[in-house]
């Protein structure tokens, strides 16, 4: 009998877990809920989905509930498939948390993580009015962002590490500036920007090299919430479900009625009954198309 290392939970949490690790994200100093939480314990991940929200500052936290031993062990977060900065979990604090919410500008200012919208290229999002018409500026397409595998993804990997010689912060340039084109079937709205800039003391990074496999990592992908319950990993609120499949009756009812106050003559019954076999195939269409129409392109939110 074979058993599988790969496991699915439905329910939502707040965080991820794998052996000794923990791993969430925290908005207004709440952890975030996920969703259709995914674990392979042959690549030592853990994926889920995230809600986001445009605007939000957001937090990375990791803990190492391990037991005290001789290795420099240390949590590492990479930002829309860039590698960010990380933090060292201290060698004999048991439970020890470690907090990520900003990405260095220099070795003295900070700015805060923060939700933010992808910008659109293409013709109609270039759109412009000259006169009373409207104007489609050529598309730019060489300058849509390419590097789409990992944007809207948050991750952070747990390693052993080797450290190196000390650097300057300002070498860790994240860009924040992503373009998608209007067509993708990418259903990418996110990204994630840098907010509020603080002050610091002047801080210089260490250099550190992961030694082997990552002991964990985990993956929180981030979408727009009606993205989510669109695609079915959020759960609507019941109360909505009924009101679409009460539309799509009385859809069906008025279009019975209809016909049958149009149908008079001897072939009343026949028209009758050709009227309803029309009426049931639109309801099937109508039903089919109650799904959200934005929604109906959305291929691949990965």
């Amino acid at each position: 009998m074979q058993t599988s290392s790969h496991s699915c939970t439905v329910a939502p949490s707040t965080m991820l877990k794998l052996q000794e690790y923990t791993a969430w994200i925290s908005v207004d100093g709440k952890p975030l809920d996920t969703y259709a939480v995914e674990t392979s314990l042959v690549t030592n991940e853990v994926t889920c989905w995230i809600p986001s929200e445009a605007g939000k500052e957001f937090s990375v936290h990791c803990q190492n509930t391990s037991a005290p031993g001789p290795d420099t062990i240390g949590a590492f977060v990479y930002i829309d498939g860039q590698g960010c900065h990380g933090s060292l979990f201290e060698r004999w604090n048991v439970n020890h948390t470690v907090k990520i919410s900003h990405a260095f500008i220099s070795d003295r200012i900070t700015k805060s993580f923060v939700f933010s919208t992808v910008r659109l290229t293409g013709t109609s999002a270039r759109r412009q009015f000259v006169g009373s018409m409207p104007h489609c500026c050529p598309d730019e397409d060489e300058f849509v962002d390419t590097s789409l595998a990992d944007l809207g993804q948050i991750q952070v990997r747990v390693c052993r590490v080797a450290l190196g010689e000390y650097y300057n912060p300002a070498q860790n340039q994240l860009q924040t500036e992503h373009k998608v084109h209007e067509r993708s079937k990418k259903a990418v709205t996110h990204c994630v920007g840098l907010g509020m800039e603080t002050m610091i003391p002047q801080t210089m990074l260490r250099k550190s090299q992961c030694i082997g496999h990552p002991l964990a990592k985990f993956t929180f992908k981030y979408r727009d919430r009606n993205l989510l319950k669109a695609n079915g990993i959020m759960p609507v609120p019941a109360h909505l479900k009924r009101k679409a499949s009460l539309e799509i009756i009385d859809l069906t009812v008025n279009d019975v009625q209809a016909g049958s106050s149009r149908s008079t003559g001897p072939d009343r019954g026949e028209h009758n009954s050709q009227r309803i076999k029309e009426t049931e195939r639109r309801s099937k269409k109508v039903k089919q198309e109650q799904r959200p129409s934005v929604f109906v392109e959305v291929i691949d939110l990965t």
